[in-house]
């Protein structure tokens, strides 16, 4: 039954409408959703003002970099600070921005002696601030902001190896010229970009091997020993001690782990090639040229800045033999090791000798090669080809060095004639012959007629007979001449060994692997820039230098022609090129 309040005392129905009134929450969300609105008003105030002040600081940001880009230019017309500063505020205007918040340092650099200037470095920072849209609301009227950068062009010092290929291939459709005139245009832009003083350029030339100077060869540590023969030599004039090594060879030879290392060796010394002519000469003595690993290439001219030095190395290089791209590649990144610094620092001191000096390196290759990493220190190679990784050959271990069955006498050489006749002086030691007729004595090698046998006591009667090494062998003989020459008609089996005495130890495909291997080296942690031109190259060389540069592909270049020329010159503004160095 309802009851009406209208029958309760006053009192007690004003209570019970308040105490009801207490009870209902109707109309308090309306309250909180004001309230939730005006925040989120506030925090979309506070995103909208922080991006605008992101969009400026970008904005700002872009112009800076864009000015200092351009002013750090070499080729602008801004020739003074002033200009410079003039140079990056202009731009700062046509953007729309006050040029008054940008602060501008520049620093140009003139060699001494020199007009050109070779390094220009333009930092600068902005100051600005943000008028507030919605953060005023909050006591925030405007947000401060700084940003900065730096850009460089040209090197405080600059290390280049220039990786020639002069193969007989090079030879032919003017290549070679092709490839000197663009190698000596590359020389006068670096040195000019950047200035001489600044500069170090080694000229590496590589067919199937890389020749060393007689003088480089005394610096370097060599895997050389000297091995006594056991047991002894029972005749007088034998070899008692021999060295491992044949020092008038002018090259090295690698061996797979060197490719590892950006050292020249893995080892502690330089293994040497041996000296060896391949096939006949008709006896003759072998030309300096006809020397597998001789003195008649072009040899390496390492650490010069003198333009007309460089330009006369560059045009004495002749095109002859194979391709060794991978020996070319480790000469490269050996002679810009740190490992090498004692070798420079030996041709200086000999350099600055004050009672005989020999011009060997300018009085700035000190300290060089630099550590990696050194601060405005750069590194680089130039690596070029026209051709494929063919034979790396050596003589076998066997024919390579130690004593041989050979013997020479003056006397007997001088027999029938006082002038002399080379050929009669030779003998070649029988073992298994009977004492009448121990020794073999060929004398004419166009003919079997005046061949004879000597007794073991002919032979001990000739006081000056001296036994040959493998390295007198091979000096005076080409291989095949000396496997016929002495065996041919004493010992068939000796005579097919001698024949074979060549090996391959490591070309055309082991030489591809081994090149990609030391081009990962050289460029491990970016401490060296590696550039690769195939220059009119088969699709092996194409493969195996496009793989060189694989994480750069934008550094490899394949060309033909006279287009060489606008790659090398490429590479050389490049090497001087615009840096963002913050």
């Amino acid at each position: 039954m309802r009851t009406n309040c209208r029958i309760y005392l006053a009192g007690d129905c004003v209570v019970n409408r308040l105490l009801t009134y207490k009870k209902d929450d109707a109309g308090s969300l309306t309250i909180f959703g004001l309230f939730v609105f005006i925040m989120i008003l506030m925090i979309c105030g506070v995103a909208v003002d922080m991006m605008r002040y992101e969009n400026e600081r970008v904005g700002v940001q872009n112009t800076l970099d864009t000015a200092i880009v351009a002013a750090a230019s070499l080729n602008q017309d801004a020739d003074t600070d002033d200009e410079v500063i003039a140079l990056v505020k202009d731009f700062f205007t046509k953007a729309g921005y006050d040029p008054n918040i940008v602060t501008v340092t520049p620093n140009i650099e003139v060699p001494a002696g020199g007009s050109d200037e070779t390094l220009r470095t333009v930092s600068a920072v902005v100051d600005f601030d943000l008028d507030t849209m919605f953060m005023n609301m909050l006591g925030i009227d405007s947000l401060p902001g700084a940003v900065g950068g730096g850009a460089r062009e040209g090197q405080q010092l600059i290390e280049i190896a220039l990786v020639l290929d002069i193969s007989g291939s090079m030879g032919s459709n003017n290549k070679l010229q092709n490839m000197k005139d663009a190698a000596k245009e590359f020389v006068t832009t670096v040195l000019n970009n950047n200035g001489a003083e600044r500069v170090l350029i080694s000229i590496i030339p590589y067919n199937m091997q890389v020749q060393m100077s007689s003088d480089l060869m005394t610096r370097l540590s060599l895997a050389n020993g000297s091995v006594p023969v056991d047991p002894a030599p029972l005749h007088p004039g034998g070899v008692t001690n021999y060295n491992t090594q044949n020092t008038n060879a002018r090259c090295a030879r690698f061996l797979d782990a060197d490719f590892d290392t950006r050292r020249l060796s893995a080892a502690a010394g330089l293994e040497l090639s041996a000296k060896f002519a391949r096939g006949g000469t008709g006896f003759s003595q072998p030309s300096a040229i006809s020397f597998w690993c001789g003195q008649g290439y072009p040899e390496m001219l390492l650490y010069q800045n003198d333009e007309t030095l460089l330009h006369n190395h560059i045009d004495s290089l002749s095109a002859r033999g194979m391709t060794a791209i991978d020996y070319g590649m480790k000469w490269a990144t050996g002679i810009l090791d740190p490992s090498f610094r004692p070798i420079v620092a030996s041709m200086l001191a000999d350099t600055q000798d004050p009672d005989n000096p020999i011009d060997l390196v300018p009085d700035t290759a000190a300290g060089h090669p630099v550590d990696y990493g050194t601060v405005n220190v750069y590194k680089y190679i130039v690596l070029m080809t026209d051709g494929a990784n063919t034979q790396h050959l050596d003589l076998k271990d066997e024919f390579k060095s130690g004593p041989t069955r050979i013997w020479w006498s003056e006397t007997l050489s001088k027999a029938n004639d006082t002038n002399g006749v080379e050929f009669d002086g030779f003998l070649v030691e029988m073992p298994t012959n009977a004492s009448t007729s121990r020794w073999y004595r060929p004398r004419s090698p166009n003919t079997t007629g005046d061949d004879e046998y000597l007794s073991e006591a002919a032979h001990t009667a000739l006081l000056d007979a001296q036994q040959w090494t493998y390295h007198d062998v091979y000096e005076r003989f080409s291989v095949n001449d000396a496997a016929d020459y002495f065996f041919r008609y004493s010992d068939w089996d000796a005579r097919q060994a001698h024949r074979s005495a060549e090996v391959d130890v490591g070309g055309y495909g082991t030489a591809d692997v081994n090149l990609a291997r030391i081009c990962d080296a050289s460029q491990e942690n970016e401490w060296i820039e590696v550039f690769a031109v195939a220059f009119e190259a088969p699709t092996g060389g194409v493969n195996a230098l496009s793989r060189c540069v694989e994480d750069k592909p934008g550094n490899f270049f394949d060309v033909a022609g006279t287009d060489i020329s606008t790659v090398f010159k490429a590479i050389a503004s490049e090497i001087t090129k615009l840096r963002l160095t913050q």
